[in-house]
């Protein structure tokens, strides 16, 4: 991956830490093509494959920024549910992968993908969204051996509580405060936090780690994960 200006894919680039992490590759001068789930929806295995058909920059680096969470109990979790999980949060991005190897091999590049500490650990009324994050940093690992030959690092970062306007929006004041009071740095991560975490990871400042899955969450989890 050499160190002049390339192209990036960021997936999810609409969302609060996707915008950011987009921000950040264009303030270090890539090239940044970000999508929405209208412009990509990895859900949809004919978008994907749309996509990768279309007239578009070959890329040299990818970072999965797009999630779908759906927090419910096992009773009032529908299958359709537990599937858009998946599809969205690891078989799209996989399928996104296989269509991108060559130019990212070509590229000695480097892939990025947003988890999350649901993905090391789990809570009550998360067993869709934790199933599949865990399937996407194992998708990680096997990535990072297949595409090692080739120069092609891949990573996670994995964020605690951070504050978007989707941790506003699902939290009151009082419960945003106990959340802080149970993060040993004393405070939500910021989608700065995130995007300057993917960016080392995912230019070549980075070039020699790989198979990581980068826990991002203030010390919430070696603290024992009481507020998680």
């Amino acid at each position: 991956m050499s160190p002049e200006l390339r192209e990036v894919l960021v997936v999810g680039a609409s969302g609060d830490l996707g915008r950011a992490i987009a921000a950040r590759y264009a303030a270090a001068g890539h090239a940044v093509t970000g999508t929405s789930r209208a412009e990509l929806d990895l859900s949809s295995p004919a978008h994907v494959d749309a996509f990768l058909a279309a007239d578009r920059p070959r890329f040299a680096a990818l970072v999965h920024a797009a999630g779908r969470n759906f927090p419910a109990p096992l009773a009032e979790l529908s299958d359709d549910e537990i599937r858009a999980c998946f599809e969205v949060n690891v078989a799209g991005f996989v399928r996104l992968v296989r269509g991108l190897a060559e130019e990212l091999q070509a590229a000695h590049g480097r892939i990025v993908v947003l988890s999350s500490i649901f993905g090391t650990v789990s809570r009550r009324g998360r067993l869709a969204y934790a199933m599949s994050k865990h399937a996407l940093v194992g998708a990680v690992q096997t990535l990072a051996l297949e595409l090692a030959p080739a120069g092609v690092l891949v990573n996670a970062v994995s964020p605690g509580y951070i504050a978007t306007r989707l941790t506003e929006q699902n939290n009151d004041a009082a419960t945003i405060a106990a959340l802080e009071a149970a993060i040993p740095l004393g405070r939500l991560g910021t989608p700065a936090d995130v995007a300057e975490a993917v960016y080392f990871l995912g230019s070549t400042a980075n070039g020699y780690v790989t198979g990581q899955d980068l826990v991002l969450d203030g010390g919430l989890l070696v603290d024992g994960g009481a507020g998680a």
